[in-house]
This record gives structure tokens, sequence and C-alpha cells, in this order.
């Protein structure tokens, strides 16, 4: 029996980044990553998240890319 495969809607439309300033921690950078302004280095740290619900304090969160995000 063949079944299909089930993919989860996804739900997250922005993209943050860790910022200890910010409230929740996290700052929405994701305009700056849809015109490709930024990069991460290559360090193991979180550099780009989502959040199942674009919302740091609530959401579950999934890690887009490691580094150390920097605007360019």
């Amino acid at each position: 029996m063949n079944l299909p495969n089930i993919v989860a809607e996804r739900t997250a439309t922005k993209i943050w980044t860790p910022d200890l300033s910010a409230p929740d921690g996290y700052r929405d950078v994701t305009h700056l990553v849809n015109q490709n302004q930024y990069e991460c280095d290559l360090q193991s740290v979180e550099c780009i998240v989502e959040f199942s619900n674009d919302d740091p304090a609530t959401g579950i969160k999934n890690v887009l890319d490691t580094g150390e995000f920097s605007q360019m």
C-alpha cells in the first residue's frame, strides 16, 4: 500500500535572528534575508530561525542556518 507523503503546511512567514536586546530575545530580519543583505559566519550558534506562528515567545523554533548574523 502506497501512502502519499504528508507535508506540513508552512505557517511561518517571518525570519528572526537572536538579539538579547529584543523583548523575546529575537529580532525580525525577514526583509534583510529576503533581499540577501545578510550573512552567517561559520560559528555553531543560531543565525536565522523561524517560529511556527511567527512569535518567538510562543512558537516552535526551527533553525534555518547557523553562524553569527551580520548585515551587509
